[in-house]
């Protein structure tokens, strides 16, 4: 297996880990951070969180980048091994992900929408605690089309046009060679509307089997 196979290999492993992947976004996001402060967010033990984030080291997708010491304790900081992101292209990554088995498949997918649901909740927690001149801050960024937020249900044909779109727009990205203040986080998901009345019909008795069907619970009474 040559080195970018083995890095597309571990990056999906990682991906996969719901608490692997949120650490991965997190660092991406707010950049280099101890155990400490992903703690604050992430919700598991420390100890715990210490043991993933020396597999993820072992691994080559987080590296340590800095240490300081405040009083007798030393806090190491951690960011992702840019290096290894680098030696990806979004083409192989895609190709491996078609080659995956369905169980795996299944739980990337788990992963990284759990994983967006929770960083979104964050967002909506820092704009909740908001003061007036990080709000105007957010309106000049939306009136300079620097924030979006836009939802939208496409036909397969108009979907695949923008997935061309987007796939060339980050081909671009990853082959420019300029470099400058990363102060922006873009988070694309562009899902399949398979949930017709066959899918919400298996949600519905998947709940009523774990005690959650209220129509159920009423008919009992």
């Amino acid at each position: 297996m040559d080195g970018s196979a083995k890095n597309i290999d571990l990056l999906l492993k990682n991906f996969s880990n719901r608490t692997r992947l949120m650490i991965i976004t997190l660092i991406i996001e707010n950049g280099p951070m101890t155990v400490t402060q992903l703690s604050r967010t992430i919700k598991t033990s420390r100890s715990n969180l210490y043991q993933i984030i020396k597999d993820m080291v072992s691994d080559g997708v987080v590296i340590q980048v800095k240490t300081e010491t405040n009083r007798n304790y030393v806090e190491k900081y951690y960011y992702i091994n840019e290096n290894m992101f680098a030696s990806v292209k979004s083409e192989d990554l895609k190709k491996a992900l078609i080659g995956m088995d369905d169980e795996s498949l299944r739980n990337l997918i788990i992963s990284f929408l759990t994983t967006s649901s929770a960083i979104m909740s964050i967002a909506a927690e820092q704009i909740a605690m908001a003061g007036p001149e990080e709000i105007k801050r957010y309106r000049e960024e939306i009136n300079s089309d620097l924030m979006i937020m836009f939802f939208s249900s496409l036909s397969r044909e108009t979907m695949a046009r923008y997935s061309e779109m987007h796939m060339n727009f980050m081909k671009r990205i990853e082959e420019s060679t300029e470099r400058s203040t990363e102060d922006h986080f873009l988070y694309v998901i562009g899902f399949p509307s398979f949930a017709g009345p066959t899918m919400l019909s298996r949600i519905r008795r998947k709940d009523g089997d774990n005690g959650n069907d209220n129509e159920r619970g009423d008919d009992r009474s």
